[in-house]
């Protein structure tokens, strides 16, 4: 079939886009083999001061993306525990603001003390210590704009640089709505969620799946795993444990799912096949190594293996520390997945983009739709959804709002959904402008052809 579609509607001449066509590499190669490595440089705020600060995990809240630091330096203006930047753009993952920078220039933390530990730093004794609050474990978002961070909560001492973990604490994160940019406020819950013998289930990576929090936390050099429902994540004896064969009430009976790694995070994703868990993070050996791991279940076993050394900037001599994945940054179908980490001071956050090689392909093409109402939408995609299922294909919505995706492994059936669709929106379009639609078609509330693409995609990739 002719793709260059046109039709006549009154005399009148309306030409369809022509598809964009190409096809991708399918998944990654595993075990892992990297082809390439692109450093991007520093993470840093367009037009800011640059701050040397640390951790720099990313979590979703409210449909923005926000990096959580650690230790911020901010000069003169002293030292915030932990602090936060906004990304602007998702295709610029290094730009990422500040927004709430005093006039001195000190970054506000998004935890702060409350009146007891303020009254605990202005005893004479106390005056060279101060509290950090450490967020390595990111958000957790229950409902849009609202969500969870459980944080390690230390006191330091200037004087000597000793460091005494107390526990982990668990505070309320939620977005400033009235506002574009996307403030975030906290409200911490009263004492501690895990004292500092216990694993520090929170503090090392968190995510939500189904209607469970499924938590990760340190104890020595063992990881452990714990899950709360998500309506219940301030309740300690609504926690369970996994203990080697399955969730229990008990705390002590906890079973280590990964061992001798410092910082990472875990997520699922389809980088190196379907449905796949994968771990990304640095050991407890200081070594600089980018580390990757594969599961098929959230607690294991994994498969981890070292895939690069991380490198500095401004700080080329000592080792990198805080790695991170960042998957909403890149396209993993391409087999590409940006990584952070951080050099110490005077650094930062560093960004690299990292290339996996690849092992099949599969075919796009993507069908123009901007410029189409809600009705030409719905009436296009209600007679074209049946031919991506038959022909085991997926609907895909791009960062671009304007267009649709088919993909799949065979180029003819790509090719024959995507003029499908393309002829049941010329369709729709001459009925729409002849009229005639009228009674066929109710009229679709506002937005209605965004939720009924979203609702067919889900669907379609479920």
């Amino acid at each position: 079939m002719n793709s260059q579609h046109s039709f006549h509607i009154s005399g009148t001449h309306t030409p369809l886009s022509p598809l964009q066509r190409g096809r991708d590499n399918c998944y990654a190669k595993w075990p892992p083999i990297v082809e390439r490595v692109d450093n991007l440089g520093y993470v840093e705020g367009r037009g800011q001061h640059f701050y040397s600060h640390d951790i720099g995990r990313s979590s979703e809240l409210g449909g923005r993306i926000y990096y959580l630091n650690g230790d911020t330096m901010c000069n003169d203006a002293g030292v915030s525990s932990n602090t936060y930047q906004v990304v602007l753009d998702r295709k610029k993952a290094t730009e990422a603001m500040y927004l709430s920078i005093n006039g001195d220039g000190f970054v506000a933390p998004l935890i702060n003390k409350n009146e007891e530990e303020t009254q605990y730093l202005s005893l004479p004794e106390n005056k060279t210590k101060r509290f950090a609050f450490w967020c390595f474990g990111g958000i957790v978002e229950i409902s849009p704009g609202l969500g969870w961070v459980w944080y390690q909560k230390y006191i330091i001492d200037e004087l000597d640089k000793s460091l005494n973990l107390v526990g982990v604490g668990l505070a309320r994160i939620s977005q400033d709505k009235t506002g574009l940019a996307g403030q975030l406020s906290s409200a911490r819950m009263p004492g501690l969620m895990f004292q500092s013998g216990e694993p520090l289930f929170g503090s090392f990576s968190t995510l939500v799946d189904g209607d469970m929090v499924y938590l990760w936390g340190q104890k020595d050099s063992d990881i452990f795993l714990a899950r709360v429902p998500r309506a219940n994540c301030q309740h300690r004896h609504m926690y369970q444990y996994w203990n080697g064969t399955e969730y229990g009430s008990q705390i002590t009976e906890a079973a280590p799912v990964l061992q001798d790694y410092q910082q990472g995070q875990i997520f699922q994703s389809d980088l190196f096949g379907p449905h796949l868990w994968l771990f990304v993070g640095c050991t407890r050996w200081v070594d600089s190594q980018v580390m990757i791991g594969l599961s098929c279940q959230l607690q294991g076993p994994w498969d981890v293996h070292p895939i690069h050394m991380a490198t500095g900037i401004k700080d080329p001599v000592n080792y990198r520390y805080c790695i991170y994945p960042h998957p909403w940054a890149t396209n993993m179908t391409n087999g590409k997945l940006l990584v952070t980490w951080c050099d110490h001071w005077p650094g930062g956050v560093i960004a690299a983009k990292i290339r996996f090689a690849t092992v099949g392909t599969t075919h796009w093409a993507h069908i123009p739709l901007s410029g189409y109402s809600d009705r030409v939408i719905h009436t296009a995609m209600s007679k074209t959804s049946e031919v991506c299922r038959e022909n085991g294909l997926t609907l895909d919505e791009l960062t671009d709002p304007h267009r649709l995706s088919v993909r799949g492994i065979d180029q003819q059936g790509v090719e024959r959904a995507a003029n499908m669709i393309r002829d049941s929106i010329a369709i729709a379009k001459k009925e729409e402008m002849a009229g005639l639609d009228a009674a066929a078609v109710e009229a679709p509330r506002p937005g209605f052809g965004e939720r009924l693409l979203t609702k067919m995609i889900k669907h379609a990739c479920g």
